[in-house]
């Protein structure tokens, strides 16, 4: 799939958009796996969102956009539902649906920089990298650290921030682990967690997807609550090698 498709072959989706009234159009981050992967129209959210779905007899059609326009663009173009979003990311708590799921953002050094870091204000003394909007999804002290850090800048391309660390451009990056371990064992295979060190800073993140359709978003709330005790829920889990972070939160 061509970058071309990714940011606008969305027109051709919206213009079609309707004519078939069981398909609903998702907006999506760029590549952000194993959560979302646009070349196969794959990952862990994007087969999550389509298993749900599909229980309210729904198909679905995806458009894939830089991670922080993703609300911006869900709007422009008035698409059903926008993927990975919270309401520090502008969004209107009303119009969020319940958690779908979870990311655990950490600090990452290498091991032989023998960087110590117990709290987030620690960050401050290092040059960083992070995620795009990761100084207003990941709190006041970190927005703080970013300010005084001798370098910081947010990256759209989270393989980029994985290879900045382990060529030694920059002193952490911080992201979600499950993204980190995906281009790590890409990049350098599977031996690159023995030559890093992982910081456990931050709390879990629990995303949220905006669904305008106050119908729609109550059926997604009742079907996706329903979908995360089923066998077919754990076997997604275990195919992206993910914990069962959600089926606490909403036990009965």
């Amino acid at each position: 799939m061509n970058r071309l498709r990714m940011y606008w072959g969305f027109l051709i989706i919206v213009l079609s958009h309707g004519i078939h009234a069981k398909e609903l159009l998702l907006v999506a981050g760029l590549e952000k796996p194993p959560y979302v992967i646009p070349a196969i129209d794959s990952g862990f959210e994007v087969e999550l969102m389509e298993q749900v779905l599909s229980t309210l007899g729904y198909s679905t059609s995806i458009v894939y956009v830089p991670y922080g326009r993703t609300y911006d663009i869900t709007k422009q173009i008035k698409a059903d539902i926008g993927l990975t979003l919270t309401a520090s990311s502008g969004v209107e708590s009303a119009l969020l649906t319940v958690p779908y799921v979870v990311y655990q953002n950490v600090a990452i050094s290498l091991k032989q920089q023998k960087i110590e870091l117990t709290k987030v204000a620690e960050l401050q003394s290092y040059s960083l990298v992070s995620f795009q909007n990761a100084n207003k999804i990941l709190g006041y002290e970190f927005e703080q650290a970013a300010k005084v850090s001798p370098l910081y800048f947010e990256l759209p391309d989270q393989q980029r921030q994985v290879e900045l660390l382990l060529h030694g451009k920059i002193d952490v990056i911080v992201m979600d682990v499950n993204i980190f371990k995906h281009f790590a064992k890409t990049i350098a295979g599977d031996n690159v967690i023995s030559k890093v060190d992982v910081h456990s800073l931050f709390s879990s993140t629990y995303y949220q997807a905006v669904i305008n359709s106050p119908e729609l978003r109550q059926a997604f709330n009742q079907a996706f609550t329903a979908y995360i005790k089923t066998e077919q829920y754990a076997e997604l889990l275990k195919k992206y090698d993910m914990p069962y972070l959600l089926k606490d939160r909403f036990s009965d």
